[in-house]
């Protein structure tokens, strides 16, 4: 335990230094300044740059540079430099080129200009960077300049350029995504083995959390994909670490497979990423026709930015790849590799766990009676988990594959994305459907749609993910979760073209399940519904961004630079909140793992009066487990209010002892009796000896149920932990000449009247908490016949266990 507990001190202190430590290491890093890509700021820009490199060291203060440029300016030039910082001017001066020494623009000549070289700057200008440039993560900085000629009066503008700068530091780390990747992994595996091995209130819970912290991380990662007018560093830096999410990780091997397999099946892959004769800006291009309605103060505001044949500007998704080092052609291959091989790991883990456990009792490791409903139901937890898997996946599978209906990587990839949308569409449907179905049906039937959803357990083992978080009246919620996701998925994928259009469509949609989880509150309780709520806050506040990114209200740049920060931090410390609750869940599995569910509040409904016994508590005597069900029989034989009734009972048992010792005494009164009536006063003490003679030998023949209670709670004392689901299993093989009462009631013997129902009162506090809710499932075994009855028995044996322990645990 020891061990357990500093490695979860390790983990969380790794989780600590990934989001906020690591970015302040860099700080004591070497100073830099550089740029790699020279985009036009204005139209018919006469120098357009092919490539471009400048690397500026503060403490020399030499200026490396490589330059290929074209112009068709002639003669001397004059350069007006304006510098921004986070959408503030902090820098602005008139530059002679000639002064400064550059011959190669001294004058300048129309044709190429190809350049590479050192320049030293003066102190004057270097003294103008301020120090924090070289220190803050993600700084967004732009250097823009406006070229005209010297001799011009009118100082019409010929060219201007721009060229986005970094420092080199960023919040973008390998350490924060294994983190966040890890965890949100953990907790999904941990819930997954926990409903594998019994659907207890830890794994519900752990599952909901796990499961809400996944779909974060993908809302976050799918953000940052629209298609906005400008996404500052910062912002696009954070989302980068959470992109994983989405099935976008890069493995070079797979790289060279992908390129090859999109060439191979009618293609043409894109060579950005090793290219030496493009310059590639990760950023959002406006539509040219758009801008010529757009007024010049505008463009001072959010200038706009032209690439050409040599410098491409990346906007949306192909952005996100290429911050990820993945060639756009690969973007959907990349995606739907990792989508398979994960839900093949995922198989193979239960399937090894299996195999596994079978192994271990076989050499006796482990006692046969444990993890039965595991192991007789193991292909059925295989259909629940991976089913799970692809709701999980559902979003991203949806975005990339109708994404690549534009894009057309290749016929194959087409094909490949026709069937994983009809494949996934039709599991979440069909899912979605039989969680409704057999709802309905229970409502219909019972009035309750837990008794069917939570009391068989087939359905609970295939279905249960789909419906097992939320509350037993909101079991369809899944479905609207589904339908949000689907909606969100179609913007992303299909608006590409229009950031304004995805920003504010994808706001509304927020806005409509922010307030639909705030009125119907359907999480399984309080406190999970909290989270959620809190979740998709912040997922509306995101997406309230994001308009500004969009350029939606047309605001000054450093409105938009500003919010990135607010967006950065609002995010990084959620997350950090969001990993460390499933770390600590995490912990109390591991740390109290014969029963971690003390720890977690059950659901705000009836879901465990219909639920099967958890099987992972300790093994439960079939001695012991015969009484139970004999003793369950006798209780259900007695009204509300059996323990007066007993009373009652014993009283007239007494009545009858003692009347039948006094006939025998009168009927025997000669001669013989005489002596011994007369040496009597009085027959009470002979009557008292007679009567608890002929009691004894009463219940040595047929134990009263008091005498047998306690008998039961000494057996509980000496055997405290018990497998109900181990134990009534093998019942269902019982000997002929099995003494102990059958525990089946046909429907002829269930009374007319309502007396066998609980009460309001007795479905919180009462005795029978779970015997009458099992007699009632007893009639209900008569639901659609796509139910297994024999699941549906052993479902109604463990009932009755419990509900007697429940008698046994009050007395």
């Amino acid at each position: 335990m020891i061990f357990i507990r500093s490695l979860q001190n390790t983990f969380i202190t790794y989780i600590l230094a990934s989001l906020f430590l690591v970015p302040a290491t860099l700080v004591q890093a070497r100073r830099t300044l550089s740029a790699s890509s020279l985009v036009s700021c204005m139209q018919n820009s006469q120098l357009v740059a092919k490539s471009f490199d400048v690397y500026f060291d503060p403490d020399s203060s030499a200026l490396h540079y490589s330059l290929d440029i074209n112009t068709e300016i002639s003669g001397e030039i004059t350069a007006y430099v304006d510098v921004y910082a986070y959408g503030f001017k902090i820098i602005s001066r008139t530059i002679d080129v000639c002064d400064i020494g550059w011959k190669q623009f001294c004058p300048i000549s129309p044709g190429t200009i190809n350049v590479e070289s050192i320049q030293y700057i003066s102190e004057e200008y270097t003294k103008l960077i301020p120090g924090i440039a070289y220190q803050v993560p993600d700084i967004d900085a732009v250097a823009r300049l406006k070229i005209v000629k010297s001799d011009d009066l009118d100082g019409q503008v010929l060219a201007c350029i721009q060229a986005y700068f970094t420092n080199g530091k960023t919040v973008a780390q390998t350490g924060v995504k294994w983190a966040t990747a890890v965890v949100a992994g953990i907790g999904l595996l941990i819930s997954a083995l926990l409903a594998a091995f019994g659907n207890s209130v830890a794994a519900t819970h752990i599952g909901a959390n796990a499961m809400s912290l996944f779909l974060y991380f993908q809302n976050v990662a799918i953000i940052s994909m629209l298609h906005v007018e400008y996404l500052p560093p910062i912002a696009s830096s954070w989302a980068e670490n959470l992109v994983w999410s989405m099935g976008l990780i890069r493995i070079s091997f797979m790289q060279k497979i992908f390129r090859w397999y999109v060439e191979a099946t009618g293609g043409t892959p894109a060579l950005f990423l090793t290219s030496t004769t493009y310059s590639v800006l990760p950023q959002k291009l406006r539509k040219r026709a758009l801008d010529y309605i757009k007024p010049l103060v505008k463009r001072a505001k959010q200038p706009v930015l032209y690439g050409n044949s040599n410098v491409k500007i990346f906007r949306g998704m192909k952005r996100v790849g290429y911050r990820m080092n993945i060639e756009n052609t690969s973007i959907v291959p990349t995606g739907f590799t990792f989508f398979i091989l994960c839900g093949y790991l995922l198989a193979a883990i239960i399937i090894a766990s299996k195999f596994l456990i079978e192994l271990f009792i076989k050499w006796g490791w482990v006692k046969n009676s444990r993890l039965i409903s595991f192991r007789k139901s193991w292909t059925a937890v295989i259909k629940g988990a991976l089913l799970k898997y692809f709701c999980i996946g559902f979003t991203q599978v949806a975005i990339l594959g109708m994404w690549e209906f534009f894009e057309r990587d290749s016929p194959a990839v087409i094909v490949l994305a026709v069937i994983y949308i009809i494949v996934i569409l039709g599991l979440m449907i069909w899912s979605a459907y039989r969680t409704w179905y057999f709802g309905r049906q229970s409502t219909l039937a019972y009035q309750n749609p837990a008794a069917l959803l939570y009391g068989d357990d087939r359905v609970l083992t295939k279905f249960g993910w789909f419906y097992s978080m939320f509350n037993a009246q909101y079991y369809w919620w899944g479905g609207i979760v589904l339908l949000y996701s689907f909606v969100k998925a179609l913007f992303v994928a299909l608006a590409q073209n229009s950031g304004m259009t995805q920003a504010l469509a994808i706001f509304i949609v927020e806005l409509i399940y922010f307030g639909a989880l705030i009125y119907f509150e359907p999480y399984l309780d309080k406190r999970t519904n909290v989270l959620n709520i809190l979740i998709q806050t912040v997922n509306l506040i995101n997406s309230f961004l994001f308009m500004f990114f969009s350029d939606l209200f047309g605001q000054p740049a450093a409105v938009a630079s500003i919010m990135a920060w607010v967006f950065f931090i609002l995010n990084a410390a959620f997350s950090l909140i969001l990993l460390l609750m499933v770390l600590v869940y995490t912990g109390i599995v591991l740390w109290k793992y014969k029963n971690p569910d003390v720890n977690f509040k059950p659901a705000r409904d009836d879901r465990f009066s219909f639920q099967k016994g958890d099987s992972y508590v300790g093994a439960l005597d079939d001695k012991v487990a015969k009484e139970l069900l004999s003793l369950g029989t006798a209780v259900k034989q007695h009204d509300t209010n059996w323990e007066d009734q007993l009373q009652e009972q014993k009283q007239v048992m007494q009545n009858e002892e003692y009347n039948a010792s006094t006939q025998m005494f009168q009927t025997k009164a000669n001669g013989s009796y005489a002596d011994l009536l007369g040496e009597s006063s009085s027959s009470t003490d002979t009557n008292e000896k007679v009567e608890n003679s002929a009691s004894s030998a009463t219940n040595e023949a047929h134990p009263g149920l008091k005498s047998r209670l306690k008998s039961f709670t000494a057996k509980l004392k000496r055997n405290p932990t018990m497998d109900s689901t181990a134990s009534f299993t093998s019942l269902s093989k019982r000997p002929t000449n099995d003494p102990t009462p059958e525990m089946y009631i046909s429907p002829s013997q269930i009374p007319s009247d309502k007396s066998h129902e609980r009460t309001a009162s007795e479905s919180k506090t009462g005795l029978m908490k779970s015997a009458h809710s099992a007699d009632n499932l007893t009639d209900s075994l008569k639901y659609p016949q796509t139910l297994n009855r024999e699941a549906s028995s052993d479902s109604f044996y463990n009932q009755e266990a419990q509900g007697t322990a429940d008698v046994v645990n009050r007395l």
